[in-house]
């Protein structure tokens, strides 16, 4: 969403081959009900089980204060983008926080934390009291890959991975490292459709109310002598509300290895009733 490795991500590429359950994200901005500027509001997302809340406050400032660094009143703000860059976090002269080097409000010292300042959009069992606290980043869009916990799902890239598995991926890969959305927002298996969706504090005309499309999908890839039948699984749900938009990505895995220069066709269509797919 701008210069890169400063700015956080708003689409993550289709690169993975599998993951082990749905993605819910969302892109859009925490609103004020009905516009009206407020100093402080909260979102929720809420999508079948999954439910994830934030509490979004105006741009606060550290001051020095007689009992040491306290935070400024927030300013009042109609609306405010729901992106890592004002999620706890940061990158400094002193360290970096590696879930979320593009926030704000990770600082090494009081002297650095002067007059910084603090994330407008953190989890509400964890706001930030004084400069040193390190809750964890509160976000609703893609985790980038060399960011925490996805980094460490990523496996270890040695000399023996070199020497005996390059280009496979390492032994103690985890594929989890393929789950884009944050936490709280990751399902443990795939969604199904038929879900219901509410979304609070992200349009000025208040709450979002629907339910997820419900859509049975079956890939066929051809091959030279070889024919190959999947059901597509829900693999992400993208949530845009200020483009009043929704994004289901369908997903299917087919091994072709050693085979691609085979493969002759692939087709995607609905299940007609009463048919199923492998």
């Amino acid at each position: 969403m701008g210069e890169p490795e400063k700015s956080s991500l708003r689409y993550e590429s289709q690169s993975a081959y599998m993951r082990p359950g749905t993605d819910v994200l969302l892109h859009g901005q925490a609103w004020a009900p009905r516009g009206r500027k407020v100093t402080r509001t909260q979102v929720a997302v809420r999508v079948g089980a999954l439910e994830k809340r934030a509490t979004v406050t105006g741009t606060r400032v550290w001051y020095q204060s007689l009992m040491g660094l306290s935070a400024s009143d927030a300013l009042p703000f109609e609306s405010l983008p729901l992106r890592y860059e004002y999620a706890f976090g940061g990158t400094t002269a002193s360290g970096q926080e590696a879930r979320n080097p593009v926030g704000r409000g990770y600082y090494a010292s009081a002297k650095e934390a002067l007059e910084k300042p603090l994330p407008s959009i953190e989890a509400p069992e964890a706001l930030v009291r004084g400069w040193a606290d390190r809750p964890p980043p509160c976000g609703f869009g893609p985790v980038a890959r060399h960011w925490l916990p996805r980094r460490g799902w990523a496996g270890t890239y040695d000399a023996a991975w070199v020497e005996k598995r390059a280009p496979l991926w390492p032994a103690d890969f985890d594929e989890r490292f393929f789950h884009v959305a944050p936490d709280g927002l990751r399902a443990s298996t795939h969604l199904k459709g038929g879900e219901p969706v509410v979304l609070a504090g992200v349009s000025p005309d208040g709450p979002l109310a629907f339910t997820l499309p419900t859509h049975r999908l079956m890939a066929r890839c051809t091959f030279a002598g070889r024919r190959e039948r999947r059901r597509m699984v829900l693999d992400t749900v993208l949530l845009e509300p200020e483009e009043r938009r929704l994004v289901l990505t369908w997903r299917a895995t087919v091994p072709a290895h050693r085979q691609l220069t085979l493969h002759e066709v692939s087709t995607v269509r609905l299940l007609l009733p009463g048919e199923d797919a492998l």
